[in-house]
């Protein structure tokens, strides 16, 4: 590649009458002079990258591909920073495979100072109670958190979390939340409130932080337009499935789903009260797969002999797994009760 380099640089300055034909000696020396300069950057970046490539493998358990992707964007000189970082983790009993995950996820982790920057934040959780598992759970689950603001992100989320649930102990029980909740905390604030204004309760709020995290997260407005559009179709906040409601249609695919499922009922002669119906006794008819509702509807209506209306008022039967064996006990029951 540098010879063709330099072929074309020489007849660039033949053409524009630079240097004359016999002018190759002084491109012989600058041509050397390039490549020897190349080569010296080469074996220092080669060196460098040698080194991350090796403590990465060697002190962070990473695979030789894993490091060689990471020693992309993280460039160590020496052992002595991430030595201290590493210890540092070891010393608040993260596993070698947390380890692993934090510098795939953040590989400047072995830059940090972790007196600086980390132990705040672990004296902080501390201090609330959570034990030193609990925090490696938290941490290890999103690496990004050694970097979130202890003031501005952190405490606003635990501070969260405090108001709505019961006590200090409930909020360190919910550290699962925490991935989430943290990043998006302002959203989950103006949703709840939203929840509130509909007249859920403290309880009923509890329960949706912790079973409907993916819902509270979504963007107000969004959240706001799927709230209005399934209390125009009658669901009762009242009830369970307004949350379940909520989570289907939050949904990227819901829109190409509810259009082919509609088709699939049918096909199989719902009604389109029929449709809405099952999807307000059990929302999560509307975005199962088209091809099991294939297979059940086919089992009940063509097997069962079951009317499509009756099938529309119990929607959960479309939950049912067919394995081999309930088609047989099903189908030996049917005859039992045809014969009696």
């Amino acid at each position: 590649m540098l010879s063709t380099l330099c072929t074309r640089f020489r007849t660039s300055l033949l053409s524009y009458g630079v240097i004359g034909s016999n002018s190759t000696s002084y491109l012989g020396v600058f041509a050397a002079s390039f490549s020897s300069s190349a080569t010296t950057v080469l074996e220092k970046s080669d060196k460098g990258t040698s080194f991350t490539v090796s403590y990465l493998v060697n002190s962070c358990g990473l695979s030789p591909e894993s490091a060689i992707v990471v020693s992309r964007k993280l460039r160590l000189k020496n052992s002595e920073r991430p030595d201290s970082v590493l210890d540092f983790l070891r010393e608040h009993e993260f596993s070698e495979d947390d380890i692993s995950k934090i510098v795939r996820t953040r590989p400047e982790t072995l830059l940090s100072d972790p007196n600086k920057t980390f132990l705040p934040k672990f004296e902080f959780f501390s201090s609330k109670g959570y034990s030193k598992k609990e925090v490696v759970s938290i941490i290890s689950s999103d690496p990004h958190h050694l970097y979130r603001s202890l003031d501005k992100n952190i405490e606003p989320t635990f501070n969260l979390l405090k108001t709505i649930l019961p006590s200090e102990v409930s909020v360190c029980a919910s550290k699962h939340q925490w991935v989430s909740l943290a990043k998006n905390w302002e959203s989950v604030i103006t949703n709840l409130g939203l929840l509130r204004h509909l007249g859920f309760t403290d309880s009923q709020i509890a329960s949706t932080l912790k079973h409907f995290t993916e819902i509270l997260i979504l963007k107000p407005e969004r959240f706001s337009s799927i709230v209005d559009e399934i209390k125009n179709m009658g669901f009762c906040p009242e009830k369970y499935t307004f949350l379940f409601a909520i989570r289907a249609m939050s949904r990227k695919t819901f829109k190409k789903t509810w259009k082919q499922n509609y088709k699939a009922y049918m096909r199989f002669g719902w009604s389109e009260d029929d449709i809405l119906n099952a999807f307000k006794m059990h929302p999560n008819c509307m975005v199962m797969s088209e091809n099991k509702i294939e297979k059940v509807m086919d089992f009940l209506v063509n097997k069962m002999g079951w009317s499509p209306k009756k099938i529309s008022n119990c929607p959960v039967v479309l939950f049912t797994t067919l394995r081999r064996e309930h088609f047989l006990d099903v189908l030996l029951f049917k005859f039992c009760w045809r014969r009696d």
